[in-house]
This record gives structure tokens, sequence and C-alpha cells, in this order.
């Protein structure tokens, strides 16, 4: 039976939980350990390695990694240093931009007990500068353009992807980040940025043909994969960077990773990770989210009814395969081997994020998204302010803070959450004409308001 919540989260408490993992963040000064940590040591990737071919020993070299994921975690400290993750950096910088937006949907004069002066809406605004600044410094030098990767070796099943290798995962969030600053400030030089960033995502990954005017793009720039969300990431950045530079070209190629995609959508409306690829050959949660919301922003700029019931004939399957009979996230549609996690909070965020993103085409998505955000905030959110990083079957819960998985993950989608609330807010508000009813507890201590949101803003906002 599926759980219903007495009351979705207001935009109070989203706020509150907001606050806390602030404090926590502060006080980790952007720096975590991370999951595969432990397998990017020169142990891990042997035995990786062995364990992808199968050899007999690869069970039981993998083994203690696995273990010590379980029962002591914090072991890693031992054996690695905590850092810097590009994507959690520019997830956290959306969040923070998020938050700056929220602030300005709050009527003047609102403010909760807990406002203080460092969280103003400008301090938001900073906070998003200050980690783009960051994110520069951490750039992948020798391409066409800014790019981003892991600051660790990974090993996978089809070989080694060194540390600093830029990938295609990593940079569309540092896209995001500097074409919304633009978006915010007007400020020409983050357009600059991104339309750097755009020249890495078009000439440096390769293209594989595969069917009538389609192409898989690959990973990175040294590989001829043909990991399905791969292009559904490339073609959402050169489809919004062919419109902001008026660059044909990009247009062109990011058609082609989208005819991939549309044509790989398999009868029942999931894709697989990758074709052609025996090994990965499996439909997960997070993966899956990650086409449905990369479909949804390019359809955004192409409105197309063939991107569009993608989409929905996509979700359907999701939501039918990939949750289980309380309305928790399940990692795989069909378990590749036996699982040991009961609840990964990295498929959690995931699906909150999407079904906001989904809110105005399937509104059954929004509603789950905020079920979802109100167990998050009132059964994972820890004490220390950060969010639980998984459950393994049988109870035990893993609680040591991976800002690249989960944490940067969760807190986004609690902000996109809490600016859907916002927006939505004031529509009603506006709509209503009781501006003097805005709900009271954002920590924002100066902003405008009292006009309509424009459908366009409302627009923009779902495609965020």
């Amino acid at each position: 039976m599926k759980l219903a919540e007495k009351h979705f989260a207001t935009t109070n408490e989203l706020w509150s939980a907001v606050e806390k993992f602030c404090v926590w963040l502060d006080q980790s000064e952007g720096l975590s350990y991370d999951p595969y940590d432990v397998f990017g040591t020169r142990y891990g990737r042997w035995a990786r390695r062995l364990y992808y071919r199968k050899h007999p020993l690869g069970v039981i070299t993998t083994a203690p990694v696995i273990l010590m994921e379980v029962v002591c975690p914090g072991l890693r400290a031992l054996l690695v240093n905590k850092d810097r993750f590009p994507t959690a950096d520019a997830q956290l910088s959306l969040a923070f931009l998020n938050l700056y937006e929220a602030c300005q949907e709050q009527p003047n004069g609102n403010m909760s007990g807990h406002a203080s002066e460092d969280r103003s809406p400008l301090s938001w605004l900073i906070k998003a500068k200050d980690l783009a600044n960051d994110l520069l410094k951490q750039s992948v030098p020798g391409y066409s353009g800014f790019c981003w990767g892991y600051p660790f070796d990974w090993q996978h099943v089809n070989g080694l992807m060194l540390k600093g290798t830029p990938h295609i995962t990593a940079t569309p969030y540092c896209y995001e980040v500097f074409t919304r600053l633009f978006d915010l400030t007007g400020e020409k030089h983050y357009l600059e940025m991104a339309h750097s960033i755009a020249g890495f995502v078009f000439d440096d990954l390769k293209d594989t043909p595969t069917g009538n005017n389609a192409a898989a793009s690959s990973y990175t720039p040294h590989d001829h994969s043909k990991v399905i969300n791969a292009s559904a990431y490339r073609a959402f950045v050169l489809f919004d960077a062919a419109q902001r530079f008026q660059e044909e070209t990009y247009r062109a190629k990011a058609q082609k990773n989208l005819q991939f995609i549309l044509q790989t959508q398999r009868p029942d409306g999931s894709w697989l990770y990758a074709i052609d690829s025996p090994p990965e050959a499996f439909i997960d949660h997070f993966h899956t989210c990650f086409v449905l919301k990369n479909l949804h922003k390019i359809n955004c700029h192409l409105q197309s009814d063939e991107v569009k019931r993608a989409v929905q004939n996509g979700y359907e399957y999701y939501r039918k395969a990939l949750f289980d009979g309380e309305d928790n996230p399940k990692t795989y549609a069909v378990a590749p081997r036996v699982e040991i996690v009961r609840l990964e909070m990295y498929n959690v965020a995931e699906a909150i994020t999407l079904g906001i993103l989904l809110r105005n085409d399937i509104p059954e998505a929004f509603a789950l998204a905020k079920r979802l955000a109100t167990r998050l905030i009132t059964q994972y959110q820890l004490p220390s302010g950060h969010w639980v990083t998984r459950i393994y079957r049988g109870g035990i819960r893993h609680t040591v803070p991976f800002l690249r998985w989960p944490q940067s993950q969760l807190f986004l989608a609690v902000t996109n959450l809490l600016l859907a609330l916002e927006q939505s807010e004031r529509m009603a508000n506006y709509n209503s004409n009781r501006e003097d009813r805005y709900p009271i507890g954002a920590p924002c201590a100066t902003s405008p308001v009292g006009r309509r949101p424009s459908q366009n803003e409302l627009n923009k906002q779902s495609c965020k």
C-alpha cells in the first residue's frame, strides 16, 4: 500500500531544512569524501578490474571495500583525503540561485524569526558566484573550452577513466550555473564562460552514428560509448547553446543526439543505460531521471510533440517499474545482482527534481515530488543538518555525508521545490488579490513582490 502523508512540507518547513543544511555545509567548507574514492585507490582499481573481468577473485577483493562502506564508512579517512567535486559545487551553486530567486518571491518585510543579515537575498547570490569562481579553478585544461571531471581515477566496466578526465555528466551542471548567473545578473562574462563550455561539448566529444540521422555522444573525449544519458546531457547543452549563441551547427549535432535517444526508447517506454554493451544493459532509477529531465529541458526549446510523447511514455514506465509499493524509489527495474541497498537517497533527489520539472505536464509527478520531499526533511535529515546517504537492507543507515552523492542533489531538489512553491503561491496570491496573505518563513531580508509572474517566467522555471 502506498503511503499517504498527512500533509506536504510547507515553504516554512522547507526553509527550515535549508537553514539546517547550510549550517552543516558552512562547517564542511565544501570538502567531503566520496562513495567511490576508495575504489579510486590502487587497491580499489585493481579489485574492480578483477570484478568486471569476472575473475574468481573479483568478489573477494571488492568485498572488504563494500563491507567497510556498510559497517564503518568513516574508516576511509585512513585511506583517502576529502576533496572538492565540480558536480557538487555546480549543484550547490544552482541551489543557491534557487534561494536567491525564491527570496524575490517573498513580499517586502516578510521575514522569519530566524532570518539574519547573512541570509539576505544577496547572500545567496554571493554564495553562488563564489562557487562559480571555484569551478573555473577546477576546470580541466587542454580542451576546446571549460570542462570538468572527477578528482579520482574511476575503474568502470569498459576501462579506466583517469582523474581529471572531463565528461558529459559533470560539465552540463557547470554550464547551467553560468547561463543562469547570466540570466539573473546580466553580467556578460558569465555568458562568455557558458559559450566556452559549449565549445568543449560541441568539439571534443565524439559522435558514433547509430541510425537514420542519429548519433550517440561519447561520455568523454576518449571513448566511443553509447550511454544514453550522456547523449541527453549533450543534446540539452547544445540545443540551449544553439539558441543563446545562434550556432546552427550546435543544433544539427544536438538533433542527431536527440534522435539517438528517441530511437533507443523501448516499446515499454524505458531506456537501457547504454546500447551495444551487454554489461550496461540495465535500467536504473537516476539515469532514467537524467534522460527524462534532459528531454524535458530540450523540449522547452523545441516544443516537439514527439519529444513530449517520449517523456510521457518514459515517465509511465518509470513510475510503474522504478518505485516500490510505498512510493520509495527502487534502484533497478530488474536488479542485475543481489542488492544490499534498500533506499538510495540519490534516487530520491532525482525523483524530486524530475517531478518538479514535469509538474505542468504530469501533475501526479509533482504530487510525488512533494511527497518524497516531505519524507526527506521529516525522516532523513540528521540533527547535524545533512541527510542520510542511504539505507541498507535491515535498516542500517549510512550517515557519512558525501557532497557529490547525494548531499548536493538533495539540497538542489529541496530548493527546486521551494522555488516552485514560492512562485506558485505568488501566482495564487496575485490572482486572489490577497498579497497580504503570503506565507511568512523565508530567511529573506528584502525583495520585490506584487506583480503577476509572466508566463515566460513560469515556463522558464519549469525547465530548470
